[in-house]
């Protein structure tokens, strides 16, 4: 299996939170340990509506705080609102790479309308609630 994660409100536990600059954002970022260690044994391609000038310090800030980064991270070099970029993304970055048998994949995924797209492709989505905490990865 081929996990979809999900950064904001899904690895972030605290992006309701806002700081500025963003630099400061992400130094206070928190991200879910527990999601962490359930997504770790797979595959995992962070997918992200991050600007890509973001790319690296997010990534070196994952890797201080859980001790973990995914073996791909896709952030958004498009321009695009987060279901369109994320659709490049797919398109472009991980059927190519990976195949677009939709179930291989498994997308963690809070936003409504990033969910809608992966279903446009079968691709299943499950989404993290606030303050929930899984014990292990739930079938969709």
């Amino acid at each position: 299996m081929i996990i979809l994660l999900d950064l904001n409100y899904t690895l972030v536990a605290n992006s309701h939170e806002k700081h500025k600059p963003f630099a400061l954002q992400i130094q206070k970022e928190t991200y879910r340990n527990w999601l962490v260690s359930l997504v770790a044994p797979y595959h995992t391609i962070l997918m992200t509506a991050r600007p890509e000038k973001h790319k690296q310090a997010t990534l070196d800030s994952l890797y201080f705080k859980v001790g973990w980064v995914p073996q791909e991270a896709h952030f958004n070099r498009f321009h695009k609102p987060p279901y369109e970029a994320k659709r490049i993304m797919l398109e472009t970055l991980v059927f190519p790479k990976h195949g677009n048998n939709a179930s291989q994949y498994l997308a963690i995924e809070s936003n409504p309308r990033t969910q809608g797209m992966y279903a446009d492709y079968g691709i299943p989505s499950i989404k993290v609630f606030e303050n929930e905490q899984w014990t292990e990865l739930p079938k969709p």
